[in-house]
């Protein structure tokens, strides 16, 4: 079985691929958050420059639509309470922007489709 990262992976490929070979416009960043470690300066120093948990893994513009996919291994990945906030509050927004949960590199993609202008 996959791990998150390795689920992750695959999909940035994809998302290289498919920014490279059609005709949408995408543009794609992980976001990468510290929140997890060890070192007390380092979550310091991550906290006050503003790095919070739970914000989703991936921030994506295709098509001039915005959205934030959070990863989870096809099988035992599990929101934490953080995580469950940030999804409930981009969702609720009014800029219709929208955050999905994706058990999966087949479940991501799946997402971005229904992003993509068909060629």
């Amino acid at each position: 079985m996959k791990t998150e990262y390795e689920e992750q992976k695959e999909l940035i490929k994809y998302l290289d691929d498919l920014k490279f070979n059609s005709k949408n416009q995408i543009k794609f960043s992980a976001i990468p958050l510290s929140t997890h470690t060890d070192s007390y300066q380092e979550k310091t120093r991550n906290t006050l420059s503003g790095v919070r948990a739970g914000l989703p893994d991936l921030f994506l513009i295709i098509n001039k639509k915005c959205l934030f996919i959070e990863m989870k291994r096809e099988k035992g990945g599990v929101l934490s309470d953080f995580q469950k906030k940030w999804i409930e509050a981009i969702n609720e927004s009014e800029n219709n922007i929208k955050a999905y949960v994706c058990k999966g590199f087949e479940e991501a993609r799946e997402v971005i489709e229904k992003y993509l202008i068909k060629e």
